[in-house]
């Protein structure tokens, strides 16, 4: 079957070439031109590579707009390219001149004078297969290497044909380097190409991303003193071209061999990407660039919420680490999604779901009449190779980024009214999970994802106590208190705090403990004003702040840090989590429903009520909170230390 199949191409293509050797060239070039468009709406593969380079090359300078116009440009000069290379035949001296402007052709000549031979070296860019017939072009013995086509060798030998009917000797990789380095010795001109290194290549950075180049050429200009031209080729118009031989390169030389190679690489990457940026639409995107990179950049996409950033932070940093087990280091650039309105975050949140639907235009249509200019500017200015999101607002912005930059993707929370098999790995919190059965991608976790580890701790305990220098001083019991605030769902109402914060001043003054408390953002004014009237002179509170006047960026993680116990209100499952993971006991209290039900059929109640039977806090209503410190300051009950991290890793690490 695979005979017939290659025999068949093999037959289709050499019909082809015939043709278009009958057609006139500007007919068989618009052949070409029709045919790479045809490509590009049709093969979906190397569409979404190509997008993905540019976007890797160009995200901080062109619009999305720009990069897609570049793209199908691409596509339609690479139908031209072919179109010449079936032309090879016809193409002589005349012709040669006819169609191709040259420029520099004395360095050629020099280096043949000087008896050493001389290095062509080029880029897939603009008809590089039109650029190799300049050596026998020029009236010297000139060889070119190619790579084999090993699943179809009938057609790789045709499309050898062609390249030798121009003048030029074809020799493959691998026993052909023979053939190069015979031919430097007889002081004729070799061609090589710079910018696919594969396996063997050498990591050097292109475009601000280190890619794998070719370091054959270079090898051999310093090993063997061959002079190196760096050669480009531009369409001009139709079949005309601009074809530029530069002299040769002053090639750095120092005796450190390697150093040596990746210095003068660097300084050839350097020229090919001024090359590229003049002509970006001539370069060869379709092939995966930079798939040898150590380098990676993990998208924090984030709804402004600390909570919900906290979480995909806390994922960012494991799929950081799964990462850097196998070398690749990666940065985590925090990208904010901001609709301009919440009936455009309703829109786009269903009009996403079309993601599959939409082509890269609808995409882009639809993200920038929902988000603000400086949100879209902000997340299109990355080229992420992971997105990670967290809450529902910003799944589908998850979803359509990866649709677009054709990247792996990790939601975290239920992904509102997207599916989970729209994301290539989903992290769900258990209180989210009902009794069905999940698919193998989805990660079902105690708690909420955090921060939290024994190195965050004693960072922000150290961070905090710098800051507060009287916090060193005193060996009493601390008992830290992380209050949120108000939700659409919950209140924490005046009444609540009074209880709980009674409770807490007999705690303490029964067991002689400090006081460590922190507000958050939701907390409302009228009970910011209460701890400050209760708390702000009472001796045993050492540590008080209000978020909303004072921002401490290390607060709530200094408090994890320096108390032995935690007091956490319950309408943050993520706040609760972050307690539970501290290796702290817990005790955690109640609030109010909006919609008056009790607290224990919520949600967050049905999650606190599990975590207090699995002995990972000790919940209680508000009332009875000075009783649960007590019996966790005198180990009548104990609380254990809520880990998912290992969890989540191990499935990161199938996930990459």
């Amino acid at each position: 079957m695979k005979f017939l199949s290659e025999l068949i191409i093999y037959w289709v293509v050499k019909f082809f070439g015939a043709v278009v050797r009958i057609l006139p060239i500007r007919v068989s070039l618009s052949i070409g031109k029709m045919l790479g468009m045809v490509a590009y709406y049709l093969n979906a593969k190397h569409r979404k590579i190509a997008y993905s380079n540019l976007n890797v090359a160009f995200s901080k300078t062109k619009s999305p707009e720009e990069i897609r116009r570049i793209a199908k440009e691409t596509f339609a000069n690479f139908g031209q390219n072919l179109i010449e290379l079936f032309r090879f035949p016809l193409m002589n001296t005349d012709k040669f001149r006819e169609f191709v402007q040259l420029e520099g052709a004395e360095h050629i000549d020099n280096a043949i004078k000087d008896g050493k031979g001389v290095i062509l070296l080029a880029m897939h860019s603009g008809s590089w297969e039109m650029a190799n017939l300049i050596g026998a072009m020029l009236g010297h013995p000139y060889k070119v290497l190619v790579k084999p086509q090993e699943k179809f060798s009938r057609l790789g030998e045709l499309l050898n044909s062609f390249r030798r009917s121009g003048g030029s000797t074809v020799v493959e990789r691998g026993m052909g380097t023979r053939e190069l380095l015979k031919g430097l010795k007889n002081n004729e001109v070799v061609a090589l190409v710079v910018d696919q290194g594969g396996r063997d290549g050498m990591r050097i950075p292109f475009f601000g991303k280190d890619a794998s180049l070719s370091v054959g050429a270079v090898r051999l200009g310093l090993k063997m003193d061959v002079p190196i031209c760096f050669v480009s080729i531009v369409r001009k118009k139709g079949p005309y071209h601009r074809l530029v031989i530069n002299k040769p390169l002053a090639l750095t030389r120092t005796g450190d061999a390697d150093k040596d190679v990746s210095d003068n690489l660097k300084s050839i990457a350097a020229i090919m990407e001024e090359n590229i940026c003049r002509n970006p639409s001539e370069y060869m995107w379709f092939y995966r660039i930079w798939k040898y990179s150590k380098e990676a950049v993990i998208g924090i996409i984030t709804d402004g919420k600390a909570g919900h950033l906290r979480q995909a932070e806390a994922v960012a940093g494991l799929l950081k680490m799964a990462l850097a087990e196998r070398g690749i280091l990666a940065s985590l650039p925090i990208l904010h999604a901001s609709f301009k309105n919440k009936f455009l975050a309703r829109f786009f949140s269903v009009t996403a779901s079309l993601g599959n639907l939409l082509k890269h235009r609808g995409r882009i249509f639809l993200l920038r009449l929902c988000l603000t200019p400086d949100s879209f500017d902000q997340i299109f200015s990355v080229k992420p190779d992971f997105i990670i999101s967290c809450g529902s607002s910003v799944a589908p912005v998850n979803y359509l980024l990866s649709q677009e930059h054709d990247v792996k993707t990790v939601a975290i929370q239920k992904p509102g009214i997207l599916g989970f098999r729209d994301f290539d790995l989903v992290i769900l919190p258990r209180h989210d999970k009902s009794k069905r059965k999940w698919p193998d991608h989805v990660v079902v976790t105690q708690g909420s994802p955090n921060l939290v580890t024994s190195a965050y701790l004693d960072e922000y305990k150290n961070a905090l106590v710098k800051r507060y220098s009287h916090l060193k001083s005193g060996d009493n019991f601390k008992i830290g208190v992380l209050l949120g605030g108000d939700t659409p769902e919950f209140i924490l109402s005046e009444q609540r705090v009074r209880v709980l914060l009674h409770q807490l001043m007999e705690a303490a003054e029964e067991t002689q403990a400090d006081i460590l408390l922190t507000t958050s953002r939701r907390t409302s004014p009228k009970v910011e004003n209460l701890i400050m009237r209760e708390l702000r002179k009472y001796h045993r509170c050492k540590f008080l702040i209000i978020a909303n006047r004072e921002n401490i960026p290390e607060a709530v993680g200094g408090i994890l840090g320096l108390s032995d116990v935690i007091v956490v209100s319950g309408d943050s499952i993520s706040m609760v989590s972050e307690a539970a993971s501290s290796g702290k006991k817990v005790a955690a209290f109640f609030v109010e429903s909006r919609n008056g039900a009790p607290f224990e059929k919520t949600k967050h109640g049905r999650f606190l009520e599990r975590l207090s039977a699995e002995g990972y806090v000790l919940s209680s209503d508000v009332r009875y909170m000075k009783d649960s410190l007590y019996k966790l300051i005198k180990n009548k009950v104990q609380t254990r230390t809520l880990d998912d991290a290992a969890l989540i890793l191990e499935h990161l690490r199938k996930f990459i």
